[in-house]
């Protein structure tokens, strides 16, 4: 038994270090922000993510530097967190991808580099990094725990280093309260769950949105009456998935689907009905019908509410784009038609004075 138990931790090893080894550089930091999240969860650690980019801060260039060409920054904190390091620099470079000289392998390279920052993009996005260089913590499971405040402009990874055990109590908190979501009967669960997400932001509940599906899973009758908050959280996290896709039709066809969710409260369906429109219009559609269809929905899903009166001011402005516009055709066709007809006209005087 002993030996199975050894083959099956070597196996286990083997395959994290396959699956993960390659996207460490020689100073210590990941890359792949997924893969780093694998290791974090196996070595129960929580995971740090430096950002730098082209338009840094003036005069932070000392502080990138240390924590980024070194390695001893995350070797100080290597007991304690997983570091993740994205370069955001020759952006427009990256995302022109390769020159049209190019060879098949040099385009394939811009491509996959283009694919990457894309992806750590979304990343940074999720976790509110608006300002650069930044430090984020992050928990294990990926939930935004706290930024660390850093004017990086000293040479010391030492220096760095305890500003982040700085907020060692903020993170040992803020791992108690994920803890606790574990634990108990189902409404402890719940209660806790509830707790740590309305610890965060808007933005930062998209990466929490596994414990809303656990929520509403554990309360399938709603005994909380925090059904419908959880699941507009988890519309709106699914549906911000598929718009940095590009997938806008996905989006609106989610937000209809949660918006008609029998469990959804009459205002939650209201304001999910009005972001289908929204994502409609943001889709280029020259359908302003269509448009018009979901804040008629989102009307009719809450006919007192406050919004009321905002959302027909927009259909009625619709309505009136849509009128100017079919005026604007009209006289057109008709101009157009006016012209023929002055062409034709024309051509026959001149037939009849030959």
């Amino acid at each position: 038994m002993k030996k199975n138990g050894f083959l099956a931790c070597l196996v286990s090893s083997v395959l994290l270090l396959a699956s993960c080894g390659g996207n460490v550089d020689k100073n210590g930091w990941y890359t792949d922000f997924e893969a780093a999240k694998k290791v974090a969860q196996a070595k129960n650690k929580n995971i740090l993510l430096f950002v730098n980019s082209d338009n840094d801060i003036p005069g932070t260039e000392v502080g990138v530097k240390t924590l980024t060409e070194s390695g001893e920054f995350t070797l100080d904190l290597e007991d304690e967190y997983v570091c993740v390091h994205f370069a955001f620099v020759d952006i427009m470079k990256v995302m022109q991808g390769a020159d049209m000289n190019a060879t098949n392998s040099e385009q394939k390279a811009a491509e996959k580099a283009r694919a990457t920052m894309n992806k750590q993009f979304a990343v940074a996005d999720l976790y509110t990094v608006q300002e650069t260089p930044a430090i984020v913590l992050i928990s294990k499971d990926g939930y935004y725990i706290t930024s660390v405040d850093c004017e990086y402009t000293s040479g010391s990874a030492q220096g760095y280093a305890s500003l982040v055990r700085a907020e060692d109590k903020t993170v040992s908190d803020f791992v108690k309260k994920v803890e606790k979501t574990t634990k108990g009967n189902d409404k402890a669960k719940i209660a806790a769950i509830d707790e740590l997400y309305e610890s965060g932001t808007e933005s930062q509940r998209r990466a929490m949105v596994d414990l809303s599906r656990k929520l509403v899973k554990l309360d399938k009758k709603n005994e909380s009456g925090l059904v419908t908050k959880h699941l507009f959280s988890i519309a709106n996290a699914e549906a911000f998935n598929l718009i940095t896709k590009y997938d806008f039709e996905g989006a609106i066809k989610l937000y209809v689907k949660y918006a008609g969710d029998k469990r959804i409260a009459p205002l939650d369906a209201q304001a999910l009905y009005f972001q289908a429109a929204a994502v409609c219009a943001k889709s280029g559609t020259s359908d302003v019908d269509r448009i018009i269809g979901f804040l008629n929905l989102s009307l009719k899903a809450a006919p007192e509410s406050e919004s009321v009166a905002n959302i027909q001011v927009i259909i009625d402005n619709l309505r009136e784009m849509q009128e100017q516009a079919a005026a604007e055709k009209t006289a057109a066709e008709n101009a157009s038609a006016e012209e023929s007809e002055d062409t034709e006209v024309s051509a026959d005087s001149e037939t009849s004075g030959e």
